[in-house]
C-alpha cells in the first residue's frame, strides 16, 4: 500500500467540536496531485452516507466506515420503529458487527435536545474513526479517516448559534403575522 508522508504531515490535526482547519475542497486539492487516480476516486465518493451500491477495498478503512455507519443507521431505525415509525424502507443489510452502537444508540435516544442526540451520534462517529485509525499513519486509510472526521466537522460548521438565532426570529415573525391575521379577520 502507498504511504503518503509528506501530504499527511502537512495535514492540520482535527479535533471534534473545534472548526475545521480547512475545507473539503481545499482537502481535496491537497490530494489531487499526491495521491493516485483509483485513490482519488474512492476519496471522492467516500460520504457521511453510505451508499449500498458503493463497495470499497474489503480490508479498507472506508469499508470499515460504511459498514459501521451502515450498522449505526439500522439501529436507529430500529429505534424509531419501536415508536411506531415504518422504517423498513431505511434498513441496508448489514456486514459487521459493531457492539458498542446498541448501547450508545439507548444512551443518545434518552436525550430529549434532538441536538444534542445528533451531537451524540456524531460523538460515536468520531470515537469509531479513531478506532478504524489505529495503525495507520501515513497511508491511503489515513486518508480516508480525514477526510470523513473533516466532513463531520464541516456538517458542524453550517449550525452555527447565530443562524439558529436568525431562523428562530423568523419563524417567530411569521407566526405573529399569522395570529395577527387571523385576529384582523375575527375582528
Amino acid at each position: 500500500m502507498a504511504e503518503y508522508y509528506y501530504l499527511i504531515s502537512s495535514l492540520p490535526m482535527l479535533m471534534f467540536n473545534e472548526k475545521a482547519p480547512l475545507s473539503i475542497e481545499e482537502f481535496n486539492a491537497a490530494c489531487i496531485d499526491k495521491i493516485g487516480e483509483n485513490a482519488l476516486n474512492i476519496l471522492r465518493r467516500l460520504s457521511l452516507v453510505p451508499e449500498p451500491e458503493i463497495l470499497y477495498p474489503a480490508d479498507s478503512a472506508a469499508e470499515r466506515w460504511r459498514q459501521w455507519e451502515v450498522c449505526l443507521r439500522n439501529r436507529i431505525a430500529a429505534h424509531r420503529a419501536l415508536q411506531g415509525r415504518d422504517v423498513h424502507n431505511y434498513l441496508q443489510e448489514e456486514k459487521g458487527c459493531f457492539c458498542e452502537i446498541d448501547t450508545g444508540v439507548q444512551e443518545a435516544f434518552a436525550l430529549k435536545n434532538p441536538l444534542e442526540r445528533e451531537k451524540y451520534f456524531d460523538r460515536m462517529r468520531w470515537r469509531a474513526l479513531e478506532d478504524f485509525e489505529a495503525g495507520h499513519h501515513f497511508d491511503f486509510d489515513k486518508l480516508c479517516i480525514y477526510k470523513l472526521k473533516l466532513l463531520l466537522l464541516e456538517k458542524w460548521r453550517e449550525r452555527q448559534v447565530e443562524q439558529g438565532t436568525k431562523n428562530l426570529d423568523v419563524m417567530l415573525e411569521q407566526i405573529d403575522r399569522h395570529f395577527s391575521d387571523n385576529n384582523k379577520k375575527l375582528i
